[in-house]
This record gives C-alpha cells, structure tokens and sequence, in this order.
C-alpha cells in the first residue's frame, strides 16, 4: 500500500458483513461488504467519504458496529461520519469535511453513544 492510501476494516462477529473503508490516493469511500453468500464476496452498499487529500490519517479512522451489531459506522477522530444499516442496506452520511457536521440522522449517532 502506497503512503498516500488507506484501509480500515472491522467484521460483524458473524463473519456475514463487514464496514471496509479505503482511501486510494484520490477519493475515500466506506463499503458494506458481504464476506459470504451465493454470489461470493462481495460490495453491497458504498459511501463517498472523501475525495482529493485529506486532513486525516489511517490512525484517525475507526470502525465500529453498534451493540446490536446492525449498524456499522466510520469514524474520523470519534466523529461518526457514515453508517450502513446492515440488516436494511439503508446508508447514512459521508461527504467528509473538517469545518462541517456530519449529515446522519440522531437515532443512527445515538446507537454508538449508549455503547
């Protein structure tokens, strides 16, 4: 992996999905990815996060899922900036920008505070 590029990834305990984020060198995007199935591994769901050079490295990228383990999301310095409901394939946020709010709906940034 080159200097410039990111990845960051943490699997649902089941092993079924996982929320993968990679950053290129151009653009960053986070994915639902589904590690089993009949079609095999594969993206199912993704999120524009970032494009041209951030202002944050891989160490300022987390990912986690919720208790229940339905929801899974990208953090950028404890910051939630984008979800994906595993179970419903609905996606939240992205569009990362240090001087702006993340765009996801409270109950979706409120399943990570109980934790």
């Amino acid at each position: 992996m080159a200097a410039n590029e990111m990845f960051v990834s943490a699997l649902r305990t089941t092993g079924d999905l996982a929320g993968v984020f990679e950053f290129d060198g151009v653009a960053g995007y986070f994915y639902l990815y589904e590690t089993k199935g009949a079609e095999g591994r594969k993206v199912v769901a993704a999120i524009q996060v970032v494009t041209g050079s951030p202002d944050f490295r891989q160490e300022d990228v987390t990912i986690r899922w919720d208790a229940s383990e339905r929801i899974v999301g990208l953090f950028v310095r404890q910051r939630l900036w984008a979800a994906f409901d595993g179970d419903a394939r609905v996606k939240y946020g992205g569009n990362y920008r240090a001087d702006t709010q993340p765009l996801i709906p409270a109950e979706i940034v409120h399943v990570f505070e109980s934790r």
